[in-house]
């Protein structure tokens, strides 16, 4: 059930960075110590006890602030909230009440199509509001975070070995069943196996990859951000309070 959550894998995936477990082992201190602060110690391997813990860690760091303003009337301009000016999701508008309803309801609507842009569906989260401390960088499906963390682990275990007892990297893929249609089968021919071996290669690469660089950027508070910053510019980050 926890590993249904991204903020679940958000811990896993921070359990990886060498730097911040080295900063787990000071005690905080190190140059991940402002993460550490609001993070803590990952160390465990209870995600529940991690969440709950330090006045209930999951839910300050990853919830949204509640903006309950929905309709008001302004009677007065002694009742403008100084925080509408500057926030893109409050529009004020004003209405000269001696037009008939009809109109009224005419002009409202027009004024609203050009300032509501929402559509239906899922929101892109790079063009979503986010009042947490910490927001998820982009949409990923729990199941991919899941194999890209174990091909990683199966990658980093088969590094661990010595030079004569490594397996190529389709071996890895196949060891964790990375990608269904490449695993062999008893008939396959020599031209199918070699081809079967390519897309797994492949596959553990990319995965590997992928998750190399959500290591990295989950020390920077960016989760789950799978572009190396040698591989772009500077990538795009969230304000982290």
């Amino acid at each position: 059930m926890q590993q249904r959550s991204p903020y679940y894998w958000w811990w896993a995936y921070l359990k990886r960075n060498s730097d911040y477990i080295d900063c787990c082992n000071r005690g905080g201190a190190g140059k991940l110590a402002r993460l550490y602060r609001d993070f803590g110690d990952v160390r465990s391997d209870d995600f529940r006890e991690w969440w709950l813990g330090d006045y209930e860690r999951g839910p300050r760091l990853f919830a949204e602030k509640p903006f309950d303003l929905r309709l008001k009337v302004v009677t007065m301009k002694d009742f403008f909230n100084e925080d509408w000016a500057d926030n893109e999701n409050v529009a004020l508008f004003a209405a000269n009440m001696t037009i008939g309803r009809r109109k009224l309801q005419q002009l409202f609507a027009a004024a609203l199509a050009r300032h509501h842009t929402g559509r239906r569906g899922r929101v892109a989260l790079g063009d979503a509001a986010s009042t947490a401390m910490y927001s998820l960088y982009r949409n990923v499906s729990q199941h991919n975070l899941r194999s890209m963390l174990e091909t990683y682990d199966a990658w980093l275990e088969n590094t661990a070995l010595p030079t004569a007892q490594r397996v190529p990297q389709w071996a890895i893929g196949e060891s964790i069943r990375l990608v269904a249609n490449a695993m062999p089968r008893p008939r396959d021919t020599a031209a199918e196996r070699t081809a079967k071996h390519s897309v797994m290669s492949t596959a553990v690469n990319r995965y590997v990859k992928q998750a190399k660089a959500i290591i990295a950027n989950v020390a920077a508070g960016e989760f789950p951000n799978s572009v190396s910053s040698r591989d772009t510019a500077p990538a795009r980050k969230r304000t982290v309070t």
